[in-house]
């Protein structure tokens, strides 16, 4: 007896606050929610000694009597939801009646308010969650709250902040967040005394985007179309294909102005973004989602940064349609000057064939056994150009493109209007041979190895059901795979590509990349695996100088392919240096 007992409200309020109140971060998050909730059309954010000093929040939002104020102290005290019901339809960003009762059991803090009706506002101080002064208060309407001496009673806490350049860039990620996702609110983010960001109200995310990282980083996004289909409509930015980044600190996704993290949105990116990265690099997404709030359950997470979709599945298509879409969009616009440029200055390219070595090639890879690759949609010029490519002015003006020569034997040199491209000669022929290949197999060329004695096995519970599921897209691309009663699969084929591999490690693999995906996987994506495994092998670089017809073919060839900028890796087969970087860096004004 007299083991279990009910824990005071400040002990009960401080183990909530370490749900909801992580890091200083966490903290400016809940106030700037809070504030965007009243309504705020202008937020000014001061900070000092990385957060854990001074929090500081003042809005111009709707304001509080003294009485709703003294209430928000209270813990589970909140204006947006009053039953259960409303859980299935939450539009506000905040809604638990948590996060100012938990900051202040926590803190030294300080809320001043003011309602547009009171002739006076009211200013309520609590020190580690115990409420010391209660008084009136001469303010503008609106809301200011301040946390001081963050985790000043819960020592155990503070010691597990991280450095001040940590918990800097956290607090400097939620004020981009927040700017990103309310575009037409005014902010003010003021650090250490120093203004950071002073954002008037934007016209939309690609303003907010050029005024928070700079016009140039502005300038690699493209925009998406908004596109709605099942009732979820989609818009954003997307950068623009080859344009990467070494982390995710520039991909954002919004759900009704919520950020959010859910893997439906990523795996959608993932497939709309495939073969276009290579590994370690990252796009810049900017996504914004609106749904029925009926569609979506924000209340999975302590700090809300969760959700999850009613129809996962849908998001995730709309999501890889939506930003394919752009992309598309993307690489034509990228490529339509250099096509043009390329048959201004080469003539027609299109009976060209690319210079890929026979020796190089697998059996299964020779060129008799797939499609011809298409011919290069180039735009002949209107007349014969003034000079020959061997000919051709240095400076090299508006409507030419000229190939300079080969750098050893791996690379070609070319100049542009607007400064250098490098030229990877074997990621060229990766690329073209890749394409053609995944066409072919793509129309059902897909040779099949029968196994001398078929394998049976047994997989666990969701990989077998993920190869079930998929069980027609597979026999379709070469396999031969039965269930075999209970969680049993006979395989009796494999695709030519796929060798002497084991085929129960073939499924399982097969298995786990549908589970990441988080559903079926289309044949399509089959016969791009497939391709991609295929032309692996070619590795030899090309030896032998330059020769200056097959270059042009090469060329040619490679701009007629739908991603000629990148290899089947996501490797980068061309680098532009504008002549503004060679500039810069040759120390040019």
């Amino acid at each position: 007896m007299g083991k279990i007992r009910v824990l005071s409200e400040v002990v009960a309020s401080q183990v909530a606050a370490g749900e909801v109140v992580e890091r200083p971060a966490s903290v400016l998050k809940e106030l700037l929610e809070n504030s965007l909730d009243a309504g705020a059309a202008s937020l000014e954010v001061e900070v000092r000694g990385a957060g854990s000093a001074l929090l500081r929040v003042t809005d111009d939002g709707g304001g509080m009597d003294r009485e709703d104020a003294l209430m928000a102290l209270e813990r589970h005290a909140t204006s947006k939801i009053s039953t259960a019901d409303d859980l299935s339809s939450v539009q506000t960003m905040g809604f638990r009646g948590e996060a100012l009762p938990s900051i202040a059991s926590v803190s030294e803090f300080l809320l001043r308010t003011r309602a547009g009706s009171s002739p006076g506002g009211t200013e309520a101080v609590v020190r580690g969650g115990k409420l010391v002064a209660v008084r009136d208060a001469g303010c503008a309407n609106g809301t200011t709250v301040e946390v001081k001496s963050l985790f000043f009673n819960v020592p155990a806490r503070r010691k597990f902040l991280r450095s001040a350049a940590t918990e800097t860039s956290h607090l400097d990620h939620v004020v981009e967040t927040v700017a990103l996702a309310f575009p037409a609110v005014a902010m003010h983010y003021a650090r250490e005394g120093r203004t950071v960001h002073r954002l008037a109200p934007a016209s939309g995310a690609a303003v907010r985007v050029s005024d928070l990282y700079g016009a140039e980083e502005g300038a690699q996004l493209f925009a998406l179309a908004p596109r709605e289909s099942g009732g979820l409509r989609i818009s954003g930015l997307v950068s623009r294909p080859g344009v990467t980044r070494a982390d995710r600190a520039r991909q954002f996704f919004f759900v009704n102005g919520r950020a959010v993290e859910n893997s439906f949105i990523s795996a959608g990116l993932r497939e709309a973004y495939r073969q276009m990265l290579e590994p370690g690099r990252y796009p810049s997404v900017f996504l914004y989602l609106e749904m029925d709030p009926q569609e979506v359950d924000c209340n999975v997470h302590p700090a809300k940064r969760e959700v999850r979709f009613r129809r996962g599945s849908l998001v995730r298509d709309a999501v890889r349609d939506a930003v394919e879409s752009a992309l598309r969009e993307a690489r034509a616009e990228w490529l339509r000057p250099l096509r043009t440029h390329m048959a201004t200055t080469f003539g027609p390219t299109s009976t060209a064939r690319p210079a890929i070595p026979s020796a190089a090639l697998q059996p299964e890879l020779a060129p008799a056994a797939v499609p011809e690759a298409r011919t290069a949609r180039m735009v002949a010029p209107t007349a014969p150009p003034a000079a020959t490519p061997a000919t051709a002015s240095s400076s090299a003006g508006a409507g030419e493109f000229r190939l300079i020569g080969g750098l050893s034997a791996r690379y070609l040199l070319l100049e542009g209007s607007e400064g250098l491209v490098l030229l990877d000669r074997r990621a060229a022929r990766l690329r073209i041979l890749f394409e053609r290949l995944q066409r072919g197999l793509g129309e059902g060329g897909v040779a099949a190895q029968r196994l001398l004695m078929p394998a049976v096995f047994e997989l666990s519970a969701r990989s077998h059901e993920a190869v079930v599921a998929n069980i027609g897209a597979l026999n379709s691309c070469g396999f031969g795979v039965e269930i075999f009663g209970g969680r049993s699969l006979k395989v009796e084929a494999l695709p030519d590509f796929l060798g002497s591999r084991d085929p129960q490690r073939v499924l399982e693999d097969f298995a786990e990349r549908v589970l990441s995906s988080g559903g079926t996987h289309a044949r399509a994506a089959l016969a791009e695996d497939a391709a991609r495994r295929a032309v692996a092998g070619l590795a030899a670089e090309p030896s032998g100088p330059s020769d200056e017809r097959h270059d042009r073919a090469l060329v040619g060839q490679l701009l007629s392919c739908e991603l000629p900028y990148c290899d089947p890796e996501g490797r980068p087969v061309m680098l532009q240096f504008s002549w503004r970087e060679l500039d810069r860096k040759f120390g040019r004004a």
